[in-house]
């Protein structure tokens, strides 16, 4: 049995997807059972579980061989101290995972975040996660470090499908190594199943290449017939601003405000170099193939 957290997140999900194509036995986890209802409908078994809830966390982990885990909600817009539910969720997983008796394998979603140790915001917990689990005993433990999602251009396909125009805090020439979360996905069913081995206890991942945020703004303009799209770079004022405008607490807009600033001036950045073990296959432009209709 292979366990996968937070099933209907966006990376649980691309890794419940891609165990269930090659006929693995799986059970998915998350808050809403009717959320998980479609992956019963292909033979998996699903638990209605809190990423903060050890008792249920434990029960769920109890007879697996693998299992995949991340912190989630990833953000809770509302909050007023996202770190303590962090340490909650750290500490329920510690617990929950410890001295399992079939359990051999863990895979973690971490994030290029974890390469810095001043990682603030909604990433600050990515490091705290992966030393908790490293201090379990008699698993192997790989901690996936994803670069920059691409589904973080879905909100710029919305603006520049209204306006022509995609803004944000990011300089508009800065490489990121942009990955899609089906990429993503795919890795960590591998590892899970023992398909692939880690030659690293962290691994790095970082799409084919890396691209600019003026790249994804004239690859989503053409893609929308919208030649002419331009991407305009704010301050971090007005992203504050705007994320307390939409509804976001003071905590949550500047920390994530801050997150976004330290990859803007580089201090989030990739430490291994992108080969045959960092790299993934899919492109920009095949990910907006997938998601515009």
């Amino acid at each position: 049995m292979i366990v996968v957290s937070s099933a209907t997140s966006n990376t649980g999900s691309a890794v419940a997807e891609a165990l269930l194509a090659t006929g693995e036995q799986v059970r998915v986890l998350g808050r809403s059972r009717d959320r998980l209802q479609r992956y019963v409908d292909r033979g998996a078994e699903a638990a209605e579980v809190r990423t903060d809830d050890p008792g249920s966390l434990r029960e769920a982990f109890a007879d697996a061989r693998a299992a995949f885990v991340m912190i989630a909600p990833g953000i809770i817009p509302g909050s007023d101290d996202f770190p303590a539910h962090q340490r909650r969720v750290i500490s329920a997983y510690r617990t929950a995972l410890d001295g399992l008796d079939d359990l051999t394998r863990i895979v973690s979603l971490s994030g290029w975040a974890a390469n810095y140790d001043g990682a603030r915001g909604p990433v600050w917990g990515l490091r705290p996660l992966e030393e908790a689990l490293d201090t379990l005993t008699g698993v192997e433990v790989t901690h996936l470090r994803p670069g920059w999602f691409m589904e973080n251009a879905l909100p710029m396909i919305d603006e520049v499908r209204a306006t022509g125009t995609a803004h944000g805090l990011i300089p508009a020439d800065l490489p990121l190594p942009a990955i899609a979360t089906a990429d993503i996905g795919a890795v960590a069913a591998d590892l899970l199943t023992g398909r692939r081995k880690a030659g690293t206890r962290t691994l790095e991942l970082q799409g084919p290449r890396d691209i600019t945020l003026t790249e994804v703004t004239a690859a989503i303009g053409k893609a929308l017939g919208r030649r002419g799209a331009r991407y305009e770079r704010i301050d971090s004022a007005t992203m504050r601003a705007s994320l307390l405008a939409a509804g976001f607490s003071p905590h949550m807009a500047g920390g994530t405000t801050a997150m976004t600033l330290d990859v803007a001036e580089r201090r989030i950045a990739m430490i291994q170099p992108r080969n045959a073990e960092t790299a993934t296959p899919t492109t920009f432009e095949e990910f907006l193939a997938r998601v515009i209709n």
